[in-house]
């Protein structure tokens, strides 16, 4: 007489192995959308960050030239970056004690699906025309 072995799975044992299976796929498809996410809000982030600097040379560069009532106080960055839109802000004699100094601000907005993140640049110049 011949014995037979016992080759092969039990459904529960496939079954056991099919679920495991499905939370390890589960668990690495969330972790892939959650870092394609951080990875798309660090370009964007980055992206702000960048044009408000840019935004800033300008300002700059027409407040040193004595052309301060030609900044542009707000606008876009053109149709290659049509969520992102920006705002200048110049306080100036912040201080009664130093009439010369002036607060320029920047505020680049980025329209994102729901939500506009605002990320602001301030620097401080001196008007030596005072």
């Amino acid at each position: 007489m011949r014995r037979r072995r016992n080759r092969g799975f039990t459904l529960v044992e496939v079954m056991a192995a099919v679920v495991v299976m499905g939370i390890g796929i589960s668990a690495v498809m969330i972790l892939l959308a959650k870092s394609t996410a951080a990875i798309n809000l660090s370009r964007g982030v980055t992206m702000q960050t960048s044009l408000a600097r840019l935004a800033m040379v300008e300002v700059e560069n027409k407040y040193w030239r004595k052309q301060k009532d030609k900044v542009e106080t707000s606008g876009d960055f053109g149709p290659d970056f049509p969520e992102y839109t920006f705002e200048v802000v110049i306080s100036e004699g912040i201080d009664e004690r130093t009439p010369a100094l002036d607060q320029v601000d920047v505020i680049v907005y980025w329209q994102r699906s729901r939500a506009v993140r605002e990320y602001r640049l301030t620097t401080f110049l001196i008007d030596f025309s005072k």
